[in-house]
């Protein structure tokens, strides 16, 4: 499609760059030839068939020449993020003196810098806690002293942050220069690449795949519904499982670009975005953050050459909330509407959405926009991903829906006894597990169809639906429980037997959300009415009202979640003021600032004389609700 003059201009200004730089010839993907390690290939299916699971750095050796990464600074090959990660694992065995099955915090950028010491990690054996720059310190400290974290690694731009810390705790401190990632850019393999002379060659980095299979993997925290946030444990298997789940899903293929701009100390950006898509062979053109302008121009293809235009983004519905909005000022010609409209159609297969309720509003203003039906899908660090409108066809992903359980999940709705006190389960619906195997073939790599795994369990195949109790319309409303081989099974640093608050006795882990099933799942809600899901974030309503409550001259506060159609929610405060102070909203976001991330900081908060309370004195939310919920949306719009 032709576009004028003016529309060049706007979409080149994007990334403030001279007209020519969008022009490539159109180049090969990838550095070399795939060339197949059918040895290889095969020694890892027989360890998974067996019982193992092979790590994510371990299935790189089945993809060497192929271009793993792009991030701002360079290119680089699995092969090369296998080397530099290698180099790294050495310097971690020698400061844990060869221990394994410890803890190691890490803060990198979102970089090639993540995957090289996470990698590191899973080499020498040990378990992976990543870290955000965007929490404060006193919560660094927590989830260090949480984690019980041996050793902490970072980027050199992340010392001065963490040094005091580590320092305070006596815990070591690792820090990874540049070396790393320039080692990675310049490391080339030829075809002979880790060709194994014997079976026992391929594991000379890190531990045994049966060793890895009953180990753990990493630890991401999550708010819960206490003040303190809570680590999720995952084991290797459980990620194993949940890639084939989503390969099998999703349809991952190795000639994807998965434009990644997720944060990384989230299942979501983890999982879906990164370790996927790694174990696919796949590209990743990872971004330092979210900006729009510059999505837009990494989506559109401008300054990358054809082979690096990405086909798959994970986001969350205010990422393409801000996408739209970008889009109205930008490009609000008609030329140029639909010049991107025919160039994402074009090239972009798969556009996922979850993490926060999705507004019908932007569903229907995104497909309009880029010619994509957005796929809605619900997961959460305890499990992942769970739930999921289907890949295809189109047509069957609905407005306002989640889908169905994604391969190997079972999902049931329960409701509680009221004279029993009891969950009773009113229907269950089932996926048949993943095919956990490697099937190169399935995922794109040229001339493997004779190392095919003879499997249908490649296939999303229809749920079994189980009615416990028949209901006169067809439709079932109640909490959702969920069950599988990767919902996780503990919590780290926490007793080994988990609350019947977390847990059936039947080992159903409950997620506090109230859904209906009536063929496909609906989110009704927040079980919970101290879970509030912005941006993509899950905030503790208690953990904020905590850190207001230290604010000198706060006498009493409540934290409710507004719905916005940008964060699905959005953090609100009614706050009680002590006689004769005077406090500025500044003031109270300053001082719980301190505590909380900028995602967990109120953006709208109403002064009241009197907080409602119940009888046995706890904050009643439902009146709270009720008597301000009105004036929070009018005083979140000023």
């Amino acid at each position: 499609m032709e576009v004028g003059f003016r529309s060049i201009r706007v979409l080149n200004r994007l990334l403030r760059k001279p007209l020519g730089i969008a022009t490539y010839k159109n180049v090969p993907g990838s550095a070399a030839k795939d060339e197949v390690n059918s040895d290889l290939l095969n020694t890892f299916n027989r360890d998974i068939k067996n019982g193992g699971a092979v790590p994510v750095f371990r299935r790189a050796l089945l993809f060497p020449s192929r271009i793993a990464l792009q991030d701002e600074v360079g290119i680089y090959t699995y092969a090369g993020l296998h080397q530099a990660a290698s180099a790294l694992c050495t310097e971690i065995s020698m400061q844990l003196v060869g221990e394994t099955e410890r803890t190691i915090a890490y803060m990198c950028n979102n970089d090639a810098s993540h995957v090289i010491v996470q990698w590191a990690i899973w080499m020498s054996g040990n378990i992976a806690v990543p870290l955000t720059p965007l929490h404060p310190p006193e919560m660094l400290k927590y989830y260090l002293q949480d984690s019980m974290s041996h050793l902490v690694v970072c980027t050199q731009e992340y010392e001065k942050l963490l040094r005091p810390i580590t320092l305070e705790l006596s815990t070591p401190l690792l820090i990874t220069g540049k070396d790393k990632e320039i080692t990675a850019q310049l490391y080339q393999p030829n075809s002979a690449f880790l060709q194994p002379k014997n079976e026992d060659s391929i594991n000379d980095v890190g531990r045994s795949n049966d060793w890895y299979a009953s180990r753990e993997a990493l630890i991401i925290y999550t708010s819960g519904t206490t003040s303190k946030p809570k680590g999720v444990v995952w084991t290797h298997s459980m990620l194993q499982t949940q890639i084939s789940a989503l390969h099998s899903a999703w349809q991952y293929s190795c000639n994807d670009v998965v434009l990644h701009t997720l944060p990384l100390h989230h299942i979501h950006g983890q999982l879906n975005s990164m370790l996927a898509s790694l174990a696919a062979g796949a590209r990743i053109r990872m971004l330092p953050s979210f900006v729009a302008h510059s999505v837009w121009a990494r989506l559109l293809g401008m300054g990358e050459r054809e082979e690096a235009r990405p086909s798959v983004m994970h986001g969350v519905p205010a990422m393409y909330a801000r996408l739209a909005a970008e889009h109205a000022r930008l490009f609000a010609d008609g030329r140029t509407a639909q010049y991107v409209r025919a160039s994402l159609a074009s090239r972009v297969r798969l556009m996922c959405a979850g993490s926060a309720p999705l507004p019908d509003a932007l569903f229907n203003q995104w497909e309009e926009i880029s010619g994509l039906r957005l796929l809605e899908r619900y997961g959460m660090s305890e499990v992942g991903m769970a739930l999921s409108n289907p890949y295809r066809p189109v047509e069957e992903r609905k407005v306002g829906c989640v889908g169905n359980p994604l391969p190997g999940v079972s999902a049931r709705v329960a409701v509680t006894n009221t004279e029993t006190g009891e969950l009773e389960p009113l229907v269950t619906v089932e996926s048949p597990p993943p095919e956990t195997q490697i099937c190169l073939d399935r995922l794109g790599v040229a001339g493997t169809k004779d190392f095919f795994v003879e499997s249908d369990g490649y296939e999303w195949k229809p749920p079994t639906v189980t009615v416990h109790k028949q209901s006169d319309n067809g439709s079932y409303q109640g909490e959702l429980l969920l069950k599988g081989p990767a919902v996780f099974s503990r919590y780290w640093n926490r007793a080994p037997k988990l609350k019947a608050l977390d847990f059936t006795e039947d080992d159903w882990f409950r997620t506090g959300d109230t859904v209906q099933f009536d063929g496909t799942f609906r989110i009704l809600g927040r079980t919970s009415v101290d879970i509030i899901k912005s941006g993509g974030y899950k905030i503790s309503a208690l953990q904020v009202e905590a850190a207001i409550l230290d604010h000198p001259d706060v006498a009493d506060v409540a934290v409710l979640g507004v719905e916005d159609e940008t964060y699905g929610e959005i953090v609100s405060a009614v706050v009680v003021i002590k006689d004769k102070a005077k406090v500025t909203f500044k003031d109270i976001k300053d001082a719980a600032g301190k505590k909380l991330a900028p995602y967990q900081l109120p953006r709208s908060l109403l002064v009241i004389d009197q907080m409602p309370r119940n009888a046995m004195g706890k904050l009643d939310k439902k009146e709270i609700r009720k008597l301000f919920g009105k004036q929070l949306v009018i005083e979140k719009k000023m």
